[in-house]
C-alpha cells in the first residue's frame, strides 16, 4: 500500500511499527515531510535544520541560517501543503462524471 494511502487511512492508534503489516513509523513521516519540503522548494540546509539534522562538513563553519530564514522556509512549506490539501479537497468534492472513450 502506498505511504500516502497508509497515512490517510490510519487510525490514530494504529497500525504502527515496522513489524505491523502496513504499519507507519516516525521515520516514514519524517521522510515524507522532508520530501514534500523539497517539492515545496525548501533548500536542503533549511530542510535538515527544521527536521533536527545537524549541518555536516564545511556547512557547519560557513552556513548560519537565521531564525527568520527558518521561519520563511517553514512558511513556504506550509503554503505548499495548504495548496495540496485544497487540491485534494476539491477532488473529493467534485461530482464524478463519465468519461467518453473514443472508439476506433
Amino acid at each position: 500500500m502506498p505511504l500516502l494511502k497508509r497515512i490517510l487511512f490510519v487510525k490514530p492508534y494504529g497500525p504502527y511499527g515496522r513489524k505491523t503489516p502496513n504499519g507507519i513509523t516516525f521515520h516514514d513521516m519524517r521522510r515524507t515531510v522532508k520530501t514534500h519540503m523539497l517539492y515545496a522548494g525548501v533548500d536542503k540546509v533549511h530542510r535538515d535544520l527544521i527536521l533536527g539534522h545537524s549541518l555536516k562538513g564545511m556547512d557547519v563553519h560557513y552556513l548560519a541560517p537565521s531564525d527568520e530564514s527558518l521561519k520563511e522556509a517553514m512558511d513556504r512549506y506550509t503554503r505548499w501543503l495548504d495548496e495540496k490539501i485544497a487540491e485534494a479537497q476539491n477532488l473529493l468534492t467534485k461530482p464524478l462524471t463519465k468519461t467518453k472513450i473514443a472508439h476506433r
